[in-house]
């Protein structure tokens, strides 16, 4: 009796080996002793032996089959290995065992939530908050069931409540705080919800998942908590692998502008852009506060700046730092490090920021000056190499043959960005199977634009948990039946344009299991997507260059189609869409993004604007484009483009916004003809932010109105910004009637 009691107070204290040993000499007196059993299968749960701890469980069950704590615990272990129906089972009947057992309720609820039974999911919701009113786990569950259902109010009193029961420490606290923050940005309280979500993050420093939720809020915001703690926690979230550094970057000028003094001073550039050089120089010293702040030089390197103010600035520091390499040598170390900044910058942007002919001309005797036998030996050198390749990839200039190797480990990021990582693209490009060359006009021409400019060039991706693929496609598509869902282990998944990889990152790390099949027209961007494959370690994509018209050729059928952002730049979009509806399996879906033709309406004013002054689709046209309108102002239609959220701050997104070779737009009513006309029943569509599909389930309450394309089109006329430029839309092929 002293040794179970001993084993029991070790495992309630969290240590294992102690409690195992007694409780294995408890087993050693009465093999068949079922606290002790439990003992090892609570030892083994929570070491991460799931398939071990139902051993145990399922023998100490034997011996007392009416004990409500181990069929819980055999609840817990199904849940751990995701098999959410068996699981509610057990939780099911630990709560009919012990009626009074409300976590048993709880937990029940969050295993039918979790296979889309939402309305048994209600249910012990309720039955466990009639027990306890104050269970967080049963209030966190149901706010999240009335957030999927559109209550956002609901559910922010749920969150609310149950953040009040937990106090710091509580296990569910930061998983509250997170949620409750999300449902505070849904309801239009921005500043309260970024300050909820970083609050989760202090909660729980080590739960990646809450670093990711406050990231993607972060998406575009133009808000952020003005704390200390806000900002150390944004130059961590910089540092993270797991999230896109170009989802912070307005967060990270809306903290450094909560500085009155810089706030003030691109106020009064963007105020007076023609009075650029007059500006810093009577503000020179909280220019220089601006340059030398560690979050500025931070976002300069990891993220494309999408702020006129700001880059205007970097164009006249860029200016500037050239004049300083004429004449005599000069170590110039005070400057190494804003030069690598600008050089990174640059290579983001993609050489987007304008320079005058007359700095083209001092780039080149640079590079002359420095193209000798003892580069980066002399004062100076570093600052001139990251200054040239603050104009120029270093690959393009005959620098390149002397830095390939070379041992200079200040420019290590330079060097390796503008150097390694374009070679080891080109090594990748020579080795890829093609099905074809694309023998349609308009597919050639699209072709070339992505051989020059391939779209879009990122450094890290936001990554997740890769959920099941029935779990996941529920969670974009939330009021279809799960029975609609095939549930496979091993989704086959065709990537039909999937451009650099980012695509490719955002299907592999959704869908558990995934085996992908990546395809693009264009080799550069493929030799780009194939690098980042490898960085990531994803081992079970391929990789070919083909045109989705010749895709009949391929012989095999797939689960998932993703084709986004593609099909609009086809000449004949619907020709594409039944290419592609050919290849799904009988129970495949097909995710799809077209461009919203209401959404677009200042990028066609733009294009408009383009044609009439003649801007060519080059290098130097877009810069020319981008230089006006920041120098002049744009026209109140052309704003929009120039928002931070929009394709406006890099070379290639700018060309694929407003110079695409060829682009078509649609409305949902004539997207919902297209798929008839391709065979496809339309399944539903994806906001790209909650908040805006909780407006629309709020006007349409209806059943099915998720996928009613006629009030869809009706709330997108009255709220043209809803989709934002495309539209995220499911389909599958049509059933035969039962």
């Amino acid at each position: 009796m002293a040794d179970l009691q001993q084993a029991v107070a070790h495992v309630n204290a969290g240590r294992w080996p102690e409690a195992e040993k007694h409780a294995r000499k408890v087993l050693a007196a009465r093999p068949s002793d079922p606290s002790a059993l439990n003992v090892l299968g609570t030892i083994a749960l929570n070491s991460g032996r799931s398939d071990d701890a139902i051993a145990w469980f399922e023998k100490a069950a034997s011996g007392q089959p009416k004990n409500p704590f181990i069929q819980f615990n055999l609840g817990e272990a199904h849940r751990r290995l995701q098999a959410y129906e068996i699981a509610a089972t057990f939780f099911q009947r630990a709560a009919a065992l012990k009626p009074d057992f409300a976590e048993a309720f709880a937990a029940a609820g969050d295993a039918y939530r979790l296979i889309g039974r939402r309305s048994d999911a209600e249910r012990c919701y309720r039955s466990a908050l009639k027990r306890a009113p104050a269970l967080p786990t049963a209030l966190n569950g149901l706010g999240l069931l009335c957030l999927q259902s559109g209550d956002a109010a609901g559910a922010a009193e749920g969150f609310d409540r149950g953040r009040k029961a937990t106090p710091a420490g509580h296990p569910l606290r930061a998983i509250l705080l997170a949620n409750l923050g999300l449902a505070r940005l849904q309801l239009g309280h921005g500043m309260e919800g970024l300050a909820l979500l970083a609050q989760a993050v202090e909660a729980a420093p080590g739960d990646a998942e809450a670093w990711r939720r406050l990231a993607g809020a972060l998406r575009h915001t133009r808000l952020a908590p003005p704390t200390p703690a806000f900002r150390e926690i944004l130059l961590q979230l910089f540092d993270r692998p797991d999230v896109n550094p170009r989802n912070l970057a307005t967060a990270a000028i809306a903290v450094l502008r909560q500085q009155p003094e810089i706030d003030r001073l691109l106020e009064s550039i963007a105020g007076a852009p023609g009075q650029l050089a007059e500006t810093l120089e009577r503000e020179a010293t909280t220019a220089s506060q601006l340059i030398q702040d560690h979050l500025f030089q931070t976002l300069l390197a990891t993220a494309p700046v999408p702020d006129v103010a700001i880059e205007l600035v970097l164009v006249q520091l860029r200016a500037d730092l050239l004049r300083l390499t004429e004449g005599a040598a000069e170590p110039l170390e005070e400057e190494l490090s804003i030069a690598i900044g600008l050089a990174r910058q640059a290579f983001l942007n993609e050489y987007v920021l304008f320079a005058a002919p007359a700095e083209q001309t001092r780039v080149a005797s640079l590079i002359t000056d420095l193209d000798r036998e003892d580069l980066g030996q002399r004062a100076g050198d570093l600052t001139k190499i990251a200054i040239v390749a603050a104009y120029r990839p270093l690959a393009a200039t005959p620098l390149a043959a002397r830095l390939r190797g070379a041992a200079l480990p200040v420019l290590a990021d330079l060097l390796r960005e503008q150097l390694s990582e374009p070679d080891e693209e080109a090594e990748l490009r020579a080795r890829l199977p093609v099905l074809k060359p694309p023998t349609d006009a308009v597919s050639r021409a699209v072709q070339q634009q992505y051989e020059q400019n391939p779209y879009p060039r990122w450094t890290r991706c936001s990554l997740g948990e890769p959920l099941p693929f029935r779990r996941a496609v529920q969670n974009a598509l939330p009021d279809l039946p799960a029975g609609d869902i095939p549930d496979l282990a091993r989704p086959r998944v065709l990537i039909a344009g999937c451009g650099t990889g980012l695509e490719t990152m955002r299907v592999a790390t959704t869908y558990r299991g995934a085996s992908i099949l990546a395809i693009d027209l264009s080799a550069a961007s493929l030799g780009y997507a194939m690098r980042k494959a490898r960085e990531y370690r994803l081992t079970d994509v391929e990789h070919l260059q083909a045109d989705i018209l010749d895709l009949a050729a391929l012989e095999e059928r797939f689960d998932l189609i993703d084709s986004f952002g593609v099909l609009h730049h086809m000449e004949d979009p619907a020709q594409g869409l039944r290419n592609l509806a050919g290849l799904l399996s009988s129970s495949g879906l097909l995710f799809v993004g077209l461009y919203s033709e209401i959404g677009r309406r200042a990028v066609v004013e733009a294009r408009a604007h383009i044609a009439r002054a003649g801007y060519r689709d080059d290098a130097d046209g877009i810069r020319a484009l981008r230089r006006s309108l920041m120098l002049d102002g744009a026209p109140p239609a052309l704003q929009a483009v120039m928002s931070p959220a929009s394709d406006f701050w890099t070379l290639s997104d700018c060309r694929d916004l407003l110079f695409h070779v060829n682009e078509q737009r649609f409305t949902l009513p004539q997207i919902g003809a297209t798929f008839e006309v391709a065979g496809l029943e339309f399944l539903g569509v994806q906001f790209g932010h909650t908040a805006d599909r909780t407006r629309y389930l709020a006007q349409n309450r209806r059943s099915g109105a998720l996928r009613d394309l006629r009030a869809l089109h009706r709330h997108e006329l009255d709220h043209p910004e809803i989709f934002g430029d495309t539209y995220r839309l499911w389909a599958r092929a049509k059933r035969s009637p039962q």
